[in-house]
């Protein structure tokens, strides 16, 4: 293979645009570490006249069971287990229920409220521990009729964290690129696939989407002006600065947990190596050296650490190395093909897709000393995988509906189900802080 073919070929990896045969079938044995759910009601929402196109109250208790359940903290009790009619609970009423709900060992109560005046609606949830009678918290939320599922998103993660100490996932969204009409541009979603917006638009290859920290950055790879250069998007404002524009490669970014660095493979000197830059595009510095190809940082959540690809050994592989550059640690050896490798934001595992006796891309796990590998993926071909802020969950590519589309899964392999159904192939995800 010539040096040029690599380099696309790896540029295409880490953008998750590798095209590869279909998937042999695999028998697979996983362990699952079973955690314990904690059992909750959810109450209210009662038919209640909202207008806006049906029933808005049932609307917003379908997301709001979804997004508890989807957290992996929560077991929502059906409304038939429950000695009432669950819905017809008002906010006032709870004394009446915690009782009953006790003497089911259920442990968590949320009941919410929705209202109307003129085109607004209030979104009112509170959140009691059942079996102490405690009030823990309650909150309300304003918006339009159209901002109903944001509104019940952020009331699901007041929930996860009154009864966890953690902020849920559900008020998170997902970047991700989409290849139509001759163009491959970004879009953002909500983490369930909902409201899918795009973000550049530009008619050009837009690649390798990831959000800053504070989730306020994109940075992405764009052809716009004929060169892979590296663009900082604010989503508050719409701004677009160029930080990255030297010759040849600027792709790949990861952004460091504090937001003080980026880390990106430029070509500039020959190789394709590693450097480090300031997002203002400043402080640039060199982390490998040669003519091995090296992309896909990823770093490690106390920032001293990065997993990142490279070919240098003969096929690409996955290594770690220290911020400064050293220290360099081979952490694959079986398979041809390693690449993609994302550090969990609980520190423990490294997510990465693997090629493992021709069959097409699997997502792994491994702790992130290369012990520990478990495969979490076996329909289809299913690569780029990046994890939600919580470490719980996943978001990966999969063409296991015959066309590339973002799928999620919980962080032990289960709960797989495809988000975007856009008709074309959608790709390289990132979630969102």
């Amino acid at each position: 293979m010539t040096r040029l073919a690599r380099i696309i070929w790896l540029l295409l990896l880490s953008s998750g645009s590798l095209a590869v045969g279909a998937s042999a079938q695999v028998d697979i044995t996983v362990t699952r570490t079973v955690i314990q759910r904690i059992p909750i009601a959810v109450v209210g929402l009662r038919p209640s006249g909202v207008s806006g196109g049906g029933d808005l109250a049932a609307q917003a208790l379908s997301v709001l069971v979804d997004d508890l359940e989807f957290s992996t903290v929560f077991e929502v009790l059906p409304p038939s287990f429950l000695p009432f009619d669950a819905r017809e609970v008002r906010l006032g009423e709870e004394e009446k229920v915690l009782a009953s709900l006790n003497h089911l060992k259920v442990q968590a109560m949320v009941v919410a409220e929705l209202t109307q005046q003129g085109k607004d609606l209030t979104l009112e949830g509170r959140v009691y521990n059942v079996s102490r009678g405690v009030f823990l918290g309650g909150k309300r939320y304003f918006g339009e009729v159209t901002a109903i599922r944001s509104m019940v998103h952020r009331l699901a993660d007041e929930v996860v964290l009154r009864l966890t100490g953690e902020r849920g996932v559900a008020s998170t969204r997902i970047a991700y690129a989409n290849a139509e009409k001759g163009a491959t541009e970004l879009y953002l979603m909500d983490y369930d696939g909902h409201n899918p917006t795009i973000v550049t638009g530009n008619r050009s290859i837009n690649l390798s989407p990831r959000f800053s920290p504070d989730a306020k950055l994109l940075a992405y790879t764009s052809y716009r002006d004929g060169n892979p250069d590296l663009y900082l998007l604010n989503l508050e404002t719409g701004r677009r600065d160029k930080v990255s524009a030297l010759p040849g490669l600027n792709i790949s970014p990861g952004w460091s947990p504090t937001g003080q660095w980026l880390a990106l493979s430029l070509s500039k000197d020959g190789g394709t190596n590693l450097y480090l830059m300031r997002p203002t595009g400043g402080g640039l510095r060199r982390l490998t050296n040669g003519l091995a190809i090296s992309v896909s940082p990823s770093f490690s959540p106390n920032e001293r650490q990065i997993v990142f690809t490279s070919d240098r050994g003969g096929s690409p592989q996955i290594y770690m190395m220290d911020l400064e550059g050293t220290n360099l640690q081979r952490l694959t050896f079986e398979g041809e093909y390693n690449a993609s490798a994302r550090w969990s934001p609980r520190g423990d595992k490294i997510a990465f897709a693997s090629n493992r006796g021709g069959g097409g891309f699997q997502i792994y796990l491994m702790n992130p000393n290369g012990t520990g590998v478990q495969q979490i993926t076996t329909v289809g071909v299913n690569e780029d995988p990046a994890w939600s802020p919580d470490g719980r969950h996943l978001v990966f590519t999969s063409n296991r509906s015959g066309k590339k589309d973002i799928h999620v899964m919980h962080a032990d392999g289960s709960g797989q189900k495809r988000l975007t159904r856009s008709g074309f192939n959608s790709f390289a995800p990132d979630w969102s802080p």
